[in-house]
């Protein structure tokens, strides 16, 4: 049994090459100095002798720190929310893969914006991966875009991005989602359809009150402003906007769609709270992230978002850029489905 660690020295003697053909072979796979078929041999030798590379020699050799950055502007904890820990997930099982750690920034300045001091932090990082929370307005996504570029830091995007700068990016087609909201409900029979929802400056917001205007229009059917709530996530608001909404059958609507998980929840809590029935009193349709909302009963019938898949893409997009010059940014849309339960 060996006492430590192997060396470069002794995978050389093993192999029969030099100590420079070993190092050329696990740190520079790009460089013709070593032939591919040498380099599967010396790899390959590296690892039945349980060889573990040093991480700052690799990261000197290959000018990169193997460090990503994660920025998700939001004052509240993030790890307390369903998007952030699915798409912290799939961030970590990209990097766990790619051989990659992260540096996650906690933010200190304005909601939904990069501070200064994280541009400054980021620079040593490769790249940093931004997600768009519920505190970014659209002038707050093209603004980090925009700063970002000029910096020269190489990052990707999730969520609520619906511009057109060449970006990696990945997340969902809102405008698609409400579309296929609505038409599921006309489909239905519902025609008092209601939306309740966190703020009207978010990206998402606007792209799913566009779908689904659209699918209801579909139907010969509107959604007046006075059954879109905002509730600004404020549990006393959404109280007094359901209130209005169910202050009388005549006004009421007959069906509900509710943007995230979180307003999902507050409907629940207000249903109980009222003594309303979901479904007898009325339906729900929810846009949520995949498996969050399964505890809940009657469960709800919900547009699932990929939000892992989302995370563990990004990651790779930008690894891909970093690794590769010559890798050109991509923006990807993941689909959605359509999980059936007994609200809607």
């Amino acid at each position: 049994m060996r006492s430590s660690a192997p060396k470069l020295a002794d995978i050389a003697k093993a192999a029969g090459v030099s100590i420079a053909a070993v190092s050329i072979a696990l740190n520079k796979t790009g460089s013709p100095r070593v032939s591919a078929q040498l380099r599967e041999r010396i790899i390959q030798i590296a690892r039945e002798m349980g060889y573990k590379p040093n991480e700052l020699a690799r990261a000197l050799a290959e000018k990169r720190t193997r460090l990503l950055g994660l920025v998700v502007p939001m004052r509240d904890p993030i790890f307390f929310n369903q998007f952030i820990a699915q798409a912290l997930s799939g961030i970590q099982s990209a990097l766990m893969r790619r051989g990659y750690n992260l540096l996650i920034f906690s933010p200190t300045g304005k909601p939904g914006r990069e501070t200064r001091d994280q541009m400054l932090e980021s620079r040593f990082t490769d790249g940093i991966i931004f997600i768009n929370t519920r505190s970014c307005t659209s002038q707050d996504v093209n603004k980090t875009i925009d700063e970002l570029q000029r910096a020269q830091i190489k990052f990707s995007m999730i969520n609520s991005y619906y511009g057109k700068a060449p970006i990696n990016y990945v997340g969902v087609d809102d405008a698609a989602i409400g579309q296929a909201a609505a038409e599921y409900l006309a489909e239905h029979g519902h025609r008092q359809v209601a939306f309740f929802s966190g703020s009207a400056t978010l990206p998402g917001h606007q792209r799913l009150v566009a779908g689904l205007r659209k699918g209801l229009a579909g139907y010969g059917l509107d959604l007046p402003q006075e059954r879109i709530g905002c509730t600004g996530y404020e549990r006393a608001e959404g109280i007094r906007i359901l209130d209005t909404w169910f202050s009388t059958k005549r006004k009421r609507p007959t069906a509900i769609f509710t943007a995230d998980d979180q307003l999902l929840l507050d409907f629940y809590d207000y249903a109980e709270m009222r003594g309303i029935s979901i479904p007898g009193d009325i339906a729900v349709l929810n846009r949520g992230n995949t498996g969050s909302s399964d505890h809940l009963r009657p469960r709800p019938t919900t547009f699932t978002i990929p939000t892992f898949r989302m995370g563990e893409l990004a990651a790779d997009l930008l690894i891909d850029t970093i690794e590769n010059a010559g890798v050109l940014p991509q923006r990807v849309f993941l689909p959605y489905e359509l999980i059936p339960g007994s609200t809607a």
